[in-house]
């Protein structure tokens, strides 16, 4: 079978084949017919509704049209309770994301350099430069595209992690690392927060920060075009700058939220209940060895 993902230098996305690879060992090859979908909020893609045969592992629904589920679905598990009700599913199948299965494979356990990391949304990386406002408040910055190994390395090395990025609280959570989850923009989606969170019962209540955006071209833009000519040119001149002022201002009063959110308690699941969803997730892989190995 193929091991379907959203394929890009996302976080959460490029873990799918370094925990299923080695999970799995020899299990997937290019071979159509069959396609296994792991950990992102996938299952409202086309490329799932389109496949012809879907085992559905942890999977998540948070994007695009709502699957209808029929013969052609094998769905072992998916991420939460929201996405089992969504797809009016057994309420036992929404474990957990799959991302926590990171506690099965061997890795080091580096010494703790940073007392505070914070990753973003990718989506928010684009639209300002938050490493060089972490910077000014103390903060690691771990961007949510780099190598996914430096990532979980930088997040075993963190004493407190913040995260706009849903999968650096899971692998937070997950490598034993309290986390306080952030939002800055409005299209951060809390559904499929509240998926995860609810799975290991826990609250999704994000610090907020402002929305704040880095390039100015679009302004530049609109103020170098002459809507009117009788308006002059000072006037545009004068806008762009006023709307610098503004985000300005705006970084001032984050920088003064990021230094709030630290003092925050931090969320950490019962590792007993984590640990319970992971053995879970473990039988069900060993069910699909059985079926289709």
């Amino acid at each position: 079978m193929r091991l379907r993902y959203f394929e890009s230098k996302n976080f959460g996305d490029a873990l799918n084949p370094y925990i299923f690879s080695a999970l799995l060992p020899g299990f997937f090859n290019d071979d159509p017919e069959i396609d296994f979908f792991g950990i992102g909020s996938i299952l409202g893609f086309d490329m799932v509704s389109k496949a012809k045969r879907k085992v559905v592992f942890s999977s998540g629904f948070a994007y695009g049209t709502k699957p209808q589920v029929d013969e052609s679905y094998d769905i072992y598990c998916v991420r939460g309770p929201l996405t089992a009700q969504s797809l009016s599913l057994s309420p036992e199948l929404g474990i957990i994301d799959g991302a926590v299965l990171l506690r099965k494979l061997p890795m080091k356990s580096p010494k703790k350099e940073f007392q505070y990391s914070f990753m973003p949304h990718w989506e928010s990386e684009l639209k300002y430069d938050w490493k060089s406002l972490c910077e000014k408040s103390g903060i690691h910055y771990i961007s949510p595209l780099q190598d996914y190994l430096l990532t979980i390395n930088e997040i075993q090395k963190t004493n407190v992690m913040l995260a706009e990025a849903m999968h650096a609280a899971i692998v937070a959570d997950a490598l034993r690392v309290p986390w306080i989850p952030i939002k800055a923009y409005t299209g951060i989606n809390d559904f499929k927060w509240k998926d995860w969170t609810v799975s290991v019962d826990m609250h999704y209540q994000p610090e907020k920060l402002p929305s704040l955006f880095q390039d100015t071209a679009f302004v530049r833009d609109l103020c170098g075009k002459k809507i009117s000519k009788h308006i002059p040119s000072s006037f545009y001149g004068a806008g762009l700058k006023m709307y610098e002022i503004g985000q300005s201002i705006l970084e001032y009063n984050t920088l003064s939220l990021l230094e709030k959110v630290k003092k925050n308690e931090s969320y950490l699941s019962n590792e007993r209940l984590l640990d319970e969803k992971i053995e879970l997730l473990m039988d069900k892989l060993d069910r699909i060895k059985k079926k289709y190995g």
